[in-house]
């Protein structure tokens, strides 16, 4: 999908939505990074975008409802693209959601300012989650069968003669189930899915468990794992307030991978909604460069 396609269909989201005179909320938020990484070759280099939101209630009658969101980022390197495109429609026991956006996360990561492992591997149970750079059709059909128990089919599908130029799958079915009750969270997810390059159809899972020790204290413990690719990772993080911390090891046939990151966020000269956050990622594993990321982060609400 190209980037003017992108941006025309949030002009039209927004178009829309003012013409059906639905209920636009917007918003918008800076983020600037300036990052310092030594590895096998060191790089220094800062990036950075602006974020707009669109929000809509395009549709509340009664119980059931149509809800659609756009967000457009603004890169300061001059380039533009859309983070989230959706729209969703349902009522409060089962919804549809269609576009790009994001499904249930079967490996929460946190504060991950930086998280930058000494190569790529593992597997998180996240190849279908979404927000594809390719074009691929993802929709997610959700279900809320209980108080706190919600099950969620996910679908991906994309089919143009060569595989995702991202490297994303072709096709993902992906089933996830997430319950909460009082303080936890406790999440399990399977994926189906063609990579598009030969393999067929491959499989992998992942289980997710969230606590909720105070109001803005938060820990996760997670695991993925595939045997099609060879392929697990386990991770555990913590949030308190602005700090945060974190530990994952990937694994990869014989490889593996260990990487600790950490964050924390500073109000900056008092100004409402800004912050800045340091940040640091020590990475190392069998057979490959150590790795070590340093990052700066700014972020200003407006």
């Amino acid at each position: 999908m190209s980037k003017t396609f992108k941006l025309a269909a949030v002009a039209a989201l927004c178009a829309a939505a003012a013409v059906a005179h639905a209920d636009v909320k917007f918003d918008a938020n800076f983020e600037g990074d300036t990052t310092n990484t030594s590895a096998a070759t060191d790089s220094f280099k800062s990036g950075g975008r602006i974020e707009v939101n669109a929000n809509a209630e395009l549709l509340k009658q009664g119980d059931n409802f149509v809800n659609a969101r756009a967000s457009l980022l603004l890169g300061l390197n001059a380039d533009s693209t859309v983070d989230d495109a959706w729209i969703q429609f349902g009522n409060s026991s089962v919804d549809l959601k269609i576009g790009r956006f994001e499904a249930l996360d079967l490996f929460p990561v946190a504060k991950d300012t930086v998280l930058d492992p000494a190569t790529g591997a593992g597997y998180r149970a996240n190849i279908g989650r979404g927000r594809f750079k390719d074009g691929q059709f993802h929709g997610a059909l959700g279900l809320n069968a209980a108080p706190g128990l919600r099950f969620e089919l996910g679908v991906v599908n994309y089919k143009d003669g060569t595989p995702p130029a991202s490297g994303a799958a072709e096709q993902v079915v992906r089933p996830a189930v997430s319950y909460t009750t009082g303080d936890l969270t406790l999440r399990a997810g399977f994926e189906s899915f063609d990579m598009g390059r030969g393999a067929g159809t491959q499989t992998g899972y992942g289980l997710s468990a969230g606590y909720m020790l105070a109001k803005d204290a938060v820990v996760n413990i997670n695991y993925g794992n595939s045997s099609d690719l060879d392929a697990s990772s386990v991770g555990a993080n913590l949030v308190y307030g602005p700090a945060g911390i974190g530990y994952i090891k990937d694994k990869t046939g014989a490889t593996t991978v260990d990487t600790v990151y950490a964050a924390y966020s500073f109000p900056l000269l008092g100004v409402k909604g800004a912050f800045i956050t340091p940040a640091i990622s020590v990475s190392s594993g069998d057979g490959v460069a150590d790795k070590t990321a340093l990052r700066v982060r700014l972020n200003y609400q407006f």
